[in-house]
């Protein structure tokens, strides 16, 4: 019977059979003999099938019970794969400490980004071909340049 579980088990399971999977499979899907928006669907499919079950609160909970059972003290190896406990994603709520110096620091840091927003959507709006004489210093503004990447966005509907 085929399970969850048992279609994942064919894929790596070791740190060198991951090497050699991903290498294989940049090597098939840039050799062409493959339909590549498919096989894109099928990739991000995967990915986010276990990336979202890594992430799941219950399973996270269950694995971190599971390595407790072991020393944690060392890391734990298997297959090449070193697990270990750690504290992560540690947040200081210093809004409420009470402490003025902080809380005035965070208004005046609020009031200049909102002042460098509006800034930047100033700059943005100036026209290609033509320059704007900033009238408190009187140099010439121009609109800032701007870089992009293009890229296939995949969306599980």
């Amino acid at each position: 019977m085929e399970t969850a579980l048992s279609t994942i088990s064919i894929l790596p399971s070791t740190r060198e059979e991951f090497y050699n999977f991903k290498r294989m499979l940049k090597a098939e899907i840039l050799n062409g003999t493959t339909e590549l928006l498919p096989t894109l669907a099928k990739l991000t499919i995967a990915m986010r099938s276990i990336d979202d079950t890594l992430k799941d609160e219950e399973i996270e909970r269950a694995m971190v019970y599971e390595l407790s059972k072991y020393s944690n003290k060392e890391d734990v190896s298997i297959n090449g794969v070193k697990f270990n406990l750690q504290e992560t994603g540690t947040k200081y709520y210093y809004k409420d400490s009470g402490d003025p110096v902080w809380n005035d620091l965070d208004k005046q840091i609020a009031e200049l980004t909102e002042k460098r927003k509006a800034r930047e959507t100033f700059l943005k709006a100036i026209p290609y071909e033509s320059n704007v004489v900033d009238a408190d210093s009187g140099l010439f503004l121009t609109r800032p340049p701007k870089t992009s990447t293009t890229k296939v966005v995949v969306k599980i509907r």
